[in-house]
């Protein structure tokens, strides 16, 4: 999964509102048992690229972190150039 490919000089700035807004609806779910794993990618995707995570709060960030395994980040690699 690439770092930082979605930015505002490829995605509108009205995209943060939409991604973003689901967040919560998506944490109820999971703790619920649904579509674990679709969200699971959702939120390493949502992590991976600052344009979204910078919207977020640090609770936010903390428990959509707490789905995932520790070493998630070990699947970024950076955009190629």
């Amino acid at each position: 999964m690439y770092i930082n490919a979605i930015t505002s000089e490829n995605t509108p700035d009205s995209h943060k509102e939409v991604i973003t807004s689901q967040i919560p609806d998506q944490l109820a779910q999971i703790g619920e048992g649904e579509n674990v794993d679709a969200i699971k990618y959702h939120f390493k995707w949502v992590l991976a690229n600052d344009f979204y995570k910078d919207e977020l709060t640090s609770e936010q960030i903390s428990d959509m972190e707490a789905h995932l395994p520790l070493d998630y980040q070990a699947d970024y690699v950076d955009l190629p150039e």
